[in-house]
């Protein structure tokens, strides 16, 4: 009799317990790891989720969807990673709105999907590049994707350049924020007339308008950028020897199809 009894208790906390919410479903034994880094490219857009902290269940991290052809967004997101899915809040700027909304993120093996996006495990978010447009000239240049939310593409004002034999055909700026929230002019492109281009060139002498980095039967892109970090932020630093890097290799620009 008090065998039967200890059963039916058994079982009545055991209902109880599992009806107030005590047992939770965990994360499947392969799937229970999320990666720092997961980065999603769908044609011309790219998406970059880096998890930042990971308790096992809270979950919270940056994510920037950066869209070629529309509005992208950047901010954090604050969630809970259970039953292989993670469940946050994002909370994103696009075009100077904050904004807070749910998103879901699906984990199977080692890809996220979520939204149209199937996010790949990446070793290192610093390392992801994306095609960024130069306006009116006809030419992509790859930038760090993680840096996104710190860069700024602008025309700048013609007036504040001087040329002596010939202008060009369009100039484009990137802008780049600081830790102290101030925007600041980083590299100027410059799109040039093949012939004017090699009227003024001169392989003697330091170029004043940067280095030749495409050129096509009709037009030659000249680019001019920092060698040397100026700021005193350390963070600052790293960012600009970043955007230099990639700035100097011919293989980072590319005709816009």
């Amino acid at each position: 009799m008090k065998k039967s009894l200890l059963v039916v208790a058994g079982i009545l906390i055991f209902v109880l317990f599992t009806s107030a919410g005590g047992i939770i479903t965990r994360n499947s034994s392969n799937d229970l790891k999320l990666a720092p880094c997961y980065h999603s490219k769908v044609g011309t857009d790219n998406a970059l989720l880096e998890i930042t902290k990971n308790d096992g269940v809270g979950v919270s991290g940056i994510l920037i969807q950066q869209h070629f052809a529309k509005d992208s967004s950047f901010g954090t997101f604050k969630g809970k990673f259970l039953n292989n899915q993670i469940t946050a809040t994002y909370s994103f700027y696009s075009e100077g709105q904050l904004t807070d909304r749910e998103v879901v993120f699906s984990k199977s093996g080692k890809t996220l999907d979520s939204e149209g996006y199937k996010y790949l495990e990446t070793k290192d978010c610093s390392k992801v590049t994306y095609s960024q447009g130069l306006s009116l000239i006809p030419v992509s240049t790859k930038l760090p994707l993680h840096l996104f939310p710190k860069l700024r593409i602008t025309a700048p004002d013609p007036t504040e350049f001087t040329f002596m034999k010939h202008s060009p055909i369009a100039i484009t700026q990137l802008m780049f924020q600081t830790s102290k929230g101030e925007w600041v002019g980083l590299i100027n492109y410059y799109l040039w007339d093949i012939n004017d281009w090699q009227d003024i060139y001169n392989p003697n002498e330091a170029p004043d308008f940067g280095y030749e980095k495409w050129s096509d039967d009709k037009t030659v892109l000249t680019v001019s950028g920092p060698q040397d970090c100026i700021y005193e932020d350390k963070g600052d630093c790293s960012a600009v020897t970043e955007i230099s890097e990639l700035m100097y290799l011919s293989e980072s620009y590319l005709k816009n199809s």
